[in-house]
């Protein structure tokens, strides 16, 4: 015998919202090695282990002071405008010279050779001109270039975050095949990575509202929501890899924990 269920009973049932556990681990959501451009001796450590950084911090320095004195040099020839001074004066010179030969070559009174000659040492004198002015450009160039090298050998922090490892230290030799000088990671926010089955997945949504419980650990669970969810189905598991983010403004939540997702499916 069949029994009728109420409609509304089924109703009921059809809106009930399942509720599905995952194990993970948080995550920081970048860990960056911060390396040296380029070979040197490390000058300068600003940081230790646990210090917590801010984006565009100096973090270390490698030695500049060959590229100090050189700096020095080019700033007093981009600052030298002698040599485009008297160049100046000499086709001043030449020029007014020209002017006072043309009219009189013009009534007879000048020879056409002293004005030829006299155009010839203008055109010298505009050219030599044109050097000196080029040759303070490039002493700007190498000025700023050289500006740009000092800055190049400061390592700055890229991200927000802690510093968890010096590798170097000062007066040690950095660069090359040996490039890590100074490991940071984010820790807000966070990210933990969970391996849903492929059939839960598919109810799953980008920008999802989770839940994070930490059962190690005397702390209320955090919220999060889910940033990824991948399009692949590993085979060997049928799970698909989801990432859930939550905020750690306070840095109360810790790198390596154990945790679990609590979704609606």
């Amino acid at each position: 015998m069949i029994k009728s269920i109420p409609l509304g009973l089924l109703l009921c049932f059809s809106q009930l919202v399942v509720a599905a556990e995952y194990e993970g681990f948080t995550e920081s959501e970048h860990e960056i090695d911060v390396a040296a451009p380029e070979i040197g001796v490390l000058d300068i450590v600003k940081v230790k282990e646990g210090d917590r950084v801010k984006t565009g911090q100096v973090l270390a320095v490698l030695d500049t002071d060959v590229l100090v004195a050189a700096l020095a040099v080019a700033k007093a020839k981009k600052g030298a405008s002698g040599r485009l001074t008297a160049a100046r004066a000499i086709e001043k010179l030449r020029r007014d010279r020209l002017d006072r030969l043309l009219p009189l070559l013009a009534k007879g009174n000048a020879q056409q050779s002293e004005v030829s000659q006299t155009q010839i040492e203008l055109e010298s004198a505009v050219a030599e001109t044109q050097a000196a002015r080029e040759a303070m450009q490039i002493s700007e160039m190498e000025y700023k270039q050289l500006e740009a090298q000092i800055t190049r050998r400061t390592l700055r922090s890229p991200i927000n975050g802690i510093v968890t490892v010096v590798h170097k230290e000062v007066a040690e030799l950095v660069g090359g095949n040996d490039f890590k000088v100074i490991t940071l990671v984010s820790t807000d926010p966070l990210q933990a990575t969970i391996n849903v089955p492929t059939t839960d997945a598919l109810k799953l949504k980008t920008a999802q509202a989770v839940n994070v419980k930490f059962p190690q650990l005397d702390i209320p669970p955090a919220q999060g929501k889910i940033t990824y969810i991948s399009p692949i189905t590993d085979a060997s598991t049928d799970t698909v890899k989801v990432i859930v983010q939550m905020a750690n403004p306070d840095g109360k939540l810790r790198i390596g924990v154990k945790c679990l997702v609590e979704a609606n499916l």
